[in-house]
């Protein structure tokens, strides 16, 4: 995307070249024939060529200038013309563009004209570049640059590394791009008269460049450098280097990066902000009539909008820029001027060598191109605004999930709370009311005097008395398991170790209780759940599992509490289980969910059941 923004913006630069060289191509065709067959005509039959660039009409007088080069037996004006007729085709026949550029290097070759094997390799790695044959198109430009580098003709290796240094950093070689650009940079300065329009194009790539690597401080010096030498020029590639500051910026405000830095760089260049920049290119003389340019401001303020979360402003800002290319697609001069700018940047996308080349396009790729533009732009339209539209309806039911899901905690918290308030109350009056009952019972029983006749009032006695003892054991029993005393004197782990032996003694199962870490304590509310949780699994290990064997374990770390039930009963398959009758792993679930953990049970028939549950710790909660 880089590479295209870039060959987009020197596109626009080069818009005066056209009237200029439609002036140039009548006058031609019109002398063409009226010319001796010399090299002079040949060279014209090229230059026709080279004005119309592809399409069949160019192939045509290319096709004269090489029958009348034959005719000539010039080598030199042979390899022209079929370095002239690759250029005539298009990717799509890239074997033919290759067997022209293979005879001219074959022609060039055979008198030593290291000039113009050095322009085909040049082409032939710029063409290579475009087709995505980027290892290819590397090994053209260092040939190119070898056989410049023969006839030491600084001015042509200049040019081939500002092509092989867009071939680098395409590659990600963004190193290898920045010293070629800098190579190239150098000769460029004291070239005499030195041209502000290629040393303010290299200045970009390097922008580019360090844009890539993340250095946004040499970035802007470099788009600011170029900024200077097109303003020098009067040269309308200023909005390019504004836009790419702009832009940059942007980039790193919404990856989360300090442009604290960069904002003190246009500062000291006269530049306010961000939004100056954009404001100053939309002030910019000469963009009224160039809708790839305004596309491109707009882009950058939609952008702008965007960020600071004025979807509004971004929305309406888009429709604006399918309202200007209704009315632009209307008018007979933008078609005219559409036709120059798809002509010139294709023609630049092929190569940096030809900038100052510009063409005419055929009417159908005109039409094609225009159809093709029209239709992007609308469905884009389309696109932004059905994802527009289904953002907004995401973030309702986000917010309408969220309030739904803070409803449920909300309940699910009361009911908790009351389940734990409720088992209170009637383990407090079992234990102070019944259980007290049943002591005293105990003790007037005990306390009665009776001289038993007959063994068996006797055996009644004493049976009565057992049962009275049963009784009140049991009232302790199910007072101490809705509510342990254990739990809150001792705490969590204490809870946990005396449920286990409990389990343990009164259960043909051998069960387990095990530690590891540092003990850490959490609220009261998070030790009922996680005791209830314990509690549950082991009542379902009594049920269904007839294990052997069960062992519960707790871990704590600095950042975790793990809690694992594991016993080696019969299993089954988790996902087989009734919802109607899976209320005991309901509950576990739904206690863990309350208290912030995660939960997980690991089953199959045979092998056993495994139940995992982890809660993240936080500073609070600490011991």
């Amino acid at each position: 995307m880089q590479v295209k923004r870039l060959f987009i913006f020197i596109l626009l630069l080069t818009g005066k070249l056209a009237m200029a060289q439609s002036n140039e191509l009548d006058s031609l065709k019109n002398l063409v024939e009226l010319m001796p067959e010399d090299s002079l005509k040949t060279e014209t039959y090229l230059r026709i060529a080279y004005v119309l660039y592809a399409g069949n009409e160019s192939e045509m007088y290319a096709q004269k200038g090489l029958e009348l080069a034959k005719k000539l037996k010039s080598p030199r004006l042979i390899g022209k013309a079929y370095h002239r007729l690759a250029w005539c085709h298009g990717l799509d026949e890239m074997d033919k563009k290759s067997a022209y550029l293979d005879s001219a290097a074959t022609t060039f070759t055979s008198i030593g004209d290291y000039y113009g094997l050095g322009y085909v390799f040049d082409t032939k790695g710029t063409i290579l570049m475009e087709y995505g044959s980027l290892d290819d198109a590397n090994e053209s430009y260092q040939k190119a640059y070898d056989y410049y580098s023969e006839i030491e003709n600084e001015e042509r290796k200049a040019a081939v590394l500002n092509n092989w240094a867009i071939a680098e950093y395409t590659r990600g070689n963004v190193g290898e791009a920045i010293e070629k650009f800098s190579t190239a940079l150098q000769f460029r300065i004291n070239e005499n008269p030195i041209s502000h329009i290629d040393i303010a194009r290299l200045y970009q790539g390097l922008g580019e460049c360090y844009r890539m690597k993340g250095d946004l401080v040499l970035a802007t010096q470099n788009y600011l450098k170029g900024y200077e030498h097109r303003k020098s020029a009067n040269n309308i590639g200023v909005v390019e280097s504004m836009l790419s500051i702009a832009s940059m910026m942007y980039d790193a405000a919404e990856q989360g990066n300090d442009t604290l830095v960069i904002h003190g760089i246009l500062n000291k260049n006269g530049f306010l902000s961000s939004l100056q920049l954009i404001e100053n290119a939309e002030n910019t003389k000469g963009i009224k009539d160039r809708i790839g340019i305004q596309e491109s401001i707009m882009d950058v303020k939609r952008r702008r909008f965007v960020l600071n979360r004025n979807y509004e402003a971004a929305y309406e800002l888009l429709l604006e820029q399918k309202k200007i290319l209704e009315e632009y697609k209307l008018s007979e001069s933008s078609l005219e001027a559409m036709a120059d700018l798809k002509v010139k940047f294709e023609k630049d996308q092929l190569t940096i060598r030809l900038l100052e080349e510009e063409v005419l396009n055929q009417k159908k790729q005109v039409q094609v191109t225009l159809l093709i533009i029209s239709l992007a732009g609308l469905f884009l339209i389309s696109i932004i605004g059905f994802l527009y539209y289904q953002n907004r309806v995401k973030s309702a039911q986000l917010e309408l999930n969220e309030a739904h899901r803070e409803q449920q905690i909300v309940s699910m918290r009361s009911m908790l709370e009351g389940q734990e308030k409720e088992r209170s109350r009637i383990a407090r009056d079992l234990h102070d009311g019944l259980g007290n009952l049943l002591s005293t019972l105990k003790v007037n029983f005990g306390s009665i005097q009776i001289n038993f006749d007959d063994n068996n009032s006797k055996k009644l006695f004493g049976s009565a008395s057992q049962m009275i003892d049963e009784a009140c054991t049991e009232v302790r029993k199910i007072a101490h398991e809705m509510m342990p005393q254990a739990l809150k004197k001792l705490g969590l782990r204490k809870a946990l170790e005396d449920l286990v032996l409990k389990m343990d003694a009164t259960h043909a199962f051998d069960a387990e209780f095990h530690v590891h870490g540092i003990e850490k304590t959490f609220d009261d509310n998070t030790n009922v759940m996680l005791y209830r949780i314990v509690q549950e699994a082991l009542n379902n290990i009594v049920k269904y599992a007839n294990a052997s064997e069960v062992s519960v374990q707790i871990t704590y770390s600095d950042e975790w509490f793990d809690l694992t039930i594991e016993d080696d009963g019969v299993g089954f398959d988790p996902k087989s289980v009734d919802p109607e009758k899976g209320m005991g792993l309901k509950s576990i679930a739904f206690r863990t969910e309350f208290i912030g953990g995660t939960y997980d049970i690991n089953s199959r028939p045979g092998v056993g059941t495994l139940v995992t549950i982890n809660i993240p710790l936080h500073p609070t909660t600490e011991g």
